[in-house]
């Protein structure tokens, strides 16, 4: 029966097409209404910018060009002959042309702005590496970005940002504290001169990016995107192939004299601690600490040491560590490495070593390093597996150790590709069948989109091959996300007319490959030392034995009883008692930046830091809660004022006059209770608005919405497609107190230039007229639109299922990071805003784009004794250098994911956006309006959240269902400021 439906199915559909073949005027009429509908649709949106699509990929150029001649001539460009040209938003560079750092006429650009153009000839046409010779300039951005293009084009889509390499070094060695802890060093950037080749990093290729040119003459531009450098000289090259190891003689190995001196492991070898480098080319390569083996270097059971480096921070591709070592004889030498890698699961993590900048031949260009959860000393080897023994002069030398993707990073390449193609026919066959298909509905996917079998057909033989690659590899068992999918795929070929029911399943499965690929393209390694060894010395063991490793975890364990981890700072009866609530790397570096700051020659009272989470409130009010609590937020500091339990820092004389003005316009609204203020902001989120540039373009949307009402145009062309939009979760956190940073109702709320409560905050504004329309407003969107009250806003995005989506901005670092295949695909503007009307309900022309915030912040509790003191702590805490400070020195252990939200304006600037990202996220910040915080505020925002739901889910009537919650709202307020109404008196 299933297969005569599907026959007349079929029949019908051709003869649509043959009718369409018969009447072409037919065709184009309808084809000029679709036109017409859709450009009716995008006529008030403003322009996207074309980021380009996946066949702009390098890994696409790679394939296109490859082949082609690899030409050994040197074409040198000279910094200094840049002709300057505004970029896109018509700013110009700043530069100079002087004598730096012993280099002369170098090019010193620092404004993050402009282009500058070079003309070069190319006498033989081929592939040609990129090389940039420039010394990095601190006190700017984290890294050193451009964009790169060639006679105005951009040759792949990397090209849109490459991050030249900068180094960084620990600023101090590593110290104990008073309690016999070692301290983390901070992390400050190292200035230096750097030749950095143009590479992959994001773990897909071995080797550096090459340029295909042709004979003749060229332009390269250099975009100015984060661009702290003095630039001497910009090369395409290629590089010579490795020459093979060669063994020396047995004779000339055992001629090098042995080592004799003793080092801290108990073995005579050259000793390099792996968690003491010179430098490195990432901020978050600081020294980590491992407390399982009693033969750590050093080791102590209950005290904390950092022994090691690495771990997870030490991942991505290019990231690199140099060491140096002295040997003191002419000679050969060997190097063993104890090592550990306990993440990836049947896997290599594989560097490059290169000894004094070079890498001496192949035996050293990826050396792998196995999975293992124990300790292990691996000897460095040739392919036969015989020790690799170099030739090393008397004297100072480096070692540097570079991530690789190694072997599998052409088959995560080719799976990169793979995904990316199986994503988009996921979200062809959506389009045509919805995310709930009718399973009584021939959708015939498989005529409708023909090359979709073709397409599946090559990847499951394709899929088949790389998991086959990954078994050559002995890492077989670790992709069986690979054959999963090949499956689902091979059960779509098999019933084609299953296939609507099965393209949930076929999601998950992508997803699953992708959530692997993301995982395994990373290279974790952790070191503990690297041992410098001739013939006559043997590697130290890497792990105790039973009786030694027993009884360094029978002394951790009797130790645990007696430490207290929770304080991080010695304390005094003058010391400020300051409570942190963050994770203990956060907590650490806010103690980091005290000692060295706040308490370092004051006089006065000094601050101790310690970790506390939760039960603030009730330590406070059984009288041994803190003097200053720090990162507090949401309606714990009103809900303090309230009881009379905080200190009024507006009351302070230079309160108004010094720190005001660090913040916007309203964000001390979150802080103020019966006219004063009770704390201030350290941190603020607020929302913006992400879209993909490739789908929105696929779908022939020229321009992006700029109001809500433009959104609203659009949002026909997105579901004829079966995509749609993601707003802020409506209901994803029922227990929140406040309304969280860019809960629509609240920004529809604001735009119209009303806010939730009257002035005397004794009420709601829920029965004015235009507030009603705002709720009404807000749940069409689920109710006439069908919006997704709960979804993943990451995964959601990625796939392309929902191109425009409203989320924080913070948002920005989670893609960036986690989203590889993506980039360049993307981008992000402010929210959607509402038209502002005069007096008269007519249009001024002006857009208000307001939205609410969120904030966590620094609070003084009446407790304190030395609240002057406590003033002036948290007046230092919260100024722009320490805020510069803590955001750079976070970012710097936990990477970009953990790039702090800054409250202060003024430290936002200096924080490492580009500067076309800091525009946008500047103008956001600045047009953020707040909603007051009320003792009864959990009233209002359970209600209004039920009120959402008596609307969406059980089809309520809106004004009746907001009238109905707004009595309850206005009477737990009433009771609420009865009750505390004693408090203070």
């Amino acid at each position: 029966m299933g297969k005569k439906r599907r026959t007349l199915a079929i029949l019908l559909t051709a003869a649509m097409v043959l009718t369409m073949q018969s009447f072409p005027a037919y065709a184009e009429s309808e084809q000029l209404d679709e036109q017409q509908e859709e450009a009716s649709e995008t006529s008030t949106i403003r322009n996207i910018m074309n980021t380009g699509n996946r066949d702009n990929a390098y890994s696409a150029y790679y394939e296109k060009h490859k082949d082609e001649k690899f030409p050994k001539t040197a074409i040198v460009i000279e910094a200094k002959n840049a002709v300057p040209s505004k970029d896109s938003g018509g700013e110009e560079p700043q530069y100079e042309i002087l004598k730096y750092e012993g280099q002369e006429d170098c090019l010193k650009w620092t404004n993050n702005r402009g282009e500058l153009s070079f003309d070069f000839e190319v006498a033989e046409a081929g592939n040609y590496s990129l090389e940039f010779f420039y010394y990095t300039l601190s006190g700017g951005s984290t890294t050193v970005d451009v964009g790169i293009k060639i006679d105005d084009e951009y040759p792949f889509t990397a090209c849109n940002d490459i991050t030249l390499d900068r180094y960084w070094e620990d600023a101090t060695t590593i110290k104990k504290d008073s309690k016999d802890n070692e301290l983390k060093p901070t992390q400050i950037e190292k200035d230096m001169w750097v030749t950095y080749p143009v590479k992959d990093k994001e773990g897909l290729f071995n080797y550096p990016y090459f340029f295909n040119l042709t004979a003749g003459t060229h332009k390269l531009t250099l975009e100015g995107i984060r661009t702290n450098i003095a630039l001497k000289t910009i090369t395409f090259r290629n590089y010579e192939e490795l020459p093979d190891y060669v063994s020396p003689s047995q004779g000339e190995i055992e001629d090098t004299p042995a080592l004799t001196v003793k080092n801290d492991i108990g073995t005579s070898s050259i000793l390099i601690e792996a968690q003491s480098p010179v430098y490195k080319t990432a901020s978050t390569l600081y020294a980590t600490y491992d407390r399982t083996s009693s033969l750590a270097s050093p080791s102590h059971p209950t005290k904390q040491r950092y022994n090691t480096i690495g771990k997870e921070t030490w991942n991505k591709a290019t990231q690199a560590i140099t060491w140096k070592f002295t040997v003191p004889n002419n000679g050969y030498y060997t190097f063993s490495f104890k090592a550990r890698q306990n993440t990836m699961r049947g896997f290599y993590s594989n560097r490059r070593i290169y000894i004094d900048g070079v890498v001496p031949n192949k035996a050293m260009d990826i050396v792998s390093f196995p999975y293992d959860p124990n300790w292990y000393a691996q000897q460095l080897k040739d392919k036969d597996g015989t020790p690799v023994y170099l030739y090393l002069e008397a004297g100072e030398h480096t070692i540097t150790m570079e991530v690789v993707p190694g072997d599998i990073g052409e088959i995560m390449r080719r799976l990169d590709d793979l995904v990316y193609k199986l994503n988009y026919y996921y979200r062809r066959i959506l389009m045509i069948t919805g995310p709930s298909p009718d399973q009584y509905n021939d959708y015939l996917v498989d005529i409708q989109i023909p090359e979709l079998i073709p397409t599946f057909e090559a990847a499951i033989e394709q899929l088949a091959q790389e998991k086959a690659n990954i078994e050559k590899l002995g890492q077989g068992s670790e992709a069986s996300s690979l054959e999963s999918l090949a499956v689902i795929l091979r059960r779509c070929v098999k019933k084609k007319d299953e296939i609507p029911s099965m393209v949930g399943t076929l999601k998950d499965y992508i997803s699953s490959v992708s959530a692997w690929m993301r995982d395994y393209r990373d290279q974790p390694l952790e070191l503990d030392y690297i041992e410098v060894l001739t013939s006559h010395e043997t590697p130290q063991r890497a792990n105790g034995n039973f009786f030694e490793e027993f009884g360094f975890g029978f002394q951790a364990f009797i130790g645990s009883f007696f430490e207290d981890y929770t304080m991080l700072s010695d304390t005094s009866e003058k010391s400020l008692n300051v409570w942190v609530s963050l994770g203990r790397d956060q907590a650490t570096v806010v103690k980091d930046l005290v000692d060295n700051g706040f308490n370092q020659g004051n006089t006065g009272a000094q601050a101790s830091i310690n970790l506390v989470q939760g039960a603030i409130l009730e330590a406070t009010l059984a009288g041994k809660g803190p003097d200053v609590a720090l990162f507090l937020g949401g309606d714990f500091p009103i809900q303090c004022a309230a009881r009379d339990l905080l200190v009024n820092v507006k009351d302070f004389r230079d309160f108004d006059e010094t720190v005001k003005g660090r913040y916007t316009d309203t964000i001390t609204t979150l802080y103020s209770y019966n006219g004063g203020v009770y704390g201030l902001p350290v941190s603020q989120i607020f929302p913006m608005m992400f879209y993909r540039t490739d789908i929105l373009e696929e779908l022939n949307v020229k321009k992006v919405p700029e109001t809500w009402d433009e959104l609203i145009q659009i949002i026909p062309v997105l579901q004829r497609s079966y995509l749609t939009v993601g707003l802020v979760q409506p209901t994803s956190n029922l227990s929140s107190s406040i309304f969280e940073s860019g809960d629509t109702f609240s920004m529809l709320v604001l735009q119209t230039g009303n806010n939730m409560y009257v002035d005397d905050l004794s009420k709601t504004t829920f029965d004015q007229k235009v507030i009603v329309d705002v709720f009404k407003k807000w749940t069409d969107f689920y109710t006439i639109f069908d919006f997704e009250q709960t979804y993943d806003p990451f995964t959601r995005f990625r796939t392309g299922e929902m191109p425009i989506i409203i989320n924080n901005y913070t948002f920005f670092n989670q893609l960036t990071v986690s989203a590889p295949e993506i980039k360049g695909l993307w981008d992000f503007t402010h929210v959607p805003g509402t038209a502002e009307l005069d007096a008269d309900g007519n249009p001024t022309g002006k857009i208000n784009f307001s939205a609410n915030s969120s904030s966590a912040g620094a609070v003084i509790f009446k407790k304190c004794t030395d609240k002057n003191a406590a003033w002036e702590f948290i007046k230092w805490f919260t100024s722009d250098d320490v805020m510069t400070s803590y955001g750079r020195t976070i970012e710097g252990q936990m990477g970009q994911m953990g790039r702090f939200d800054t409250a202060n304006v003024n430290a936002l600037a200096q924080l490492p956006w580009s500067n076309a990202e800091y525009l946008k996220i500047s103008e956001q910040m600045n047009q953020t309006r707040e909603i007051p915080i009320i003792p009864a505020s959990y009233a209002t925002t359970r209600h209004v959240k039920n009120a959402f739901r008596a609307v969406v889910n059980d089809a309520w009537n809106p004004r009746y269902s907001l009238s109905s919650y707004n009595r309850d709202i206005n009477a737990e307020i009433t009771r609420k400021n009865e009750d505390l109404s004693t408090f203070g008196k």
